[in-house]
């Protein structure tokens, strides 16, 4: 579900009670990925569907599970988010070392392929659209409109720092600048 439209989120159908899935975590997280605009949807609309087709460009901010990049700069008086406040803070993913983990992904994105990446770290596909598919090993993971996959994440990297969780347009040249580590 999308909220350029109103709705936006994850619904998860759980596998039947005694069914075993053909792969093992020891948790599982939710990252639901999106494109923003700081143009309403009917301005974006408009645009597209008007005879002088006015391509809206690409989006002001990409959220992870709601949370993006902007340059606060080109806004006015923000006295509710600032850097002191928690929930102004970047999305993180927090893990625990040597724990595997079922990523739950959604692009809710409108007009936007994404590509993730998780720095040093390879994600293995094991579910794409609520079918179980033969696990593929990968760097990054393209993924458009409306698709869903589950990821398998080994925290095995050493827990002596962060690692970027990246998130970037692909199939476009974007004008905005890209996130660390593609």
């Amino acid at each position: 579900m999308q909220r350029s439209a109103g709705l936006h989120g994850l619904i998860r159908v759980l596998v039947q009670e005694g069914t075993r899935e053909p792969f093992e975590y020891d948790e599982e997280k939710s990252l639901v990925l999106n494109d923003w605009w700081h143009r309403s949807t009917y301005e974006q609309e408009i645009g597209l569907s008007s005879l002088n087709f006015n391509w809206i460009g690409e989006p002001d901010s990409l959220l992870k599970n709601g949370r993006g990049r902007y340059n606060c700069s080109l806004a006015g008086p923000l006295d509710a988010c600032n850097v002191t406040n928690p929930e102004c803070s970047p999305a993180a993913l927090a893990v625990m070392p040597g724990k595997t983990y079922r990523l739950r992904i959604a692009n809710v994105a409108s007009l936007s392929a994404l590509n993730l990446e998780i720095e040093g770290h390879k994600m293995t596909i094991a579910e794409a659209d609520g079918y179980y598919v033969k696990p593929v090993v990968v760097k990054n993971l393209n993924t458009y409109s409306g698709e869903t996959y589950s990821v398998i994440l080994k925290a095995e990297q050493p827990p002596s720092r962060n690692y970027w969780v990246a998130l970037n347009v692909v199939g476009r040249k974007p004008k905005r600048r890209q996130e660390p580590p593609s």
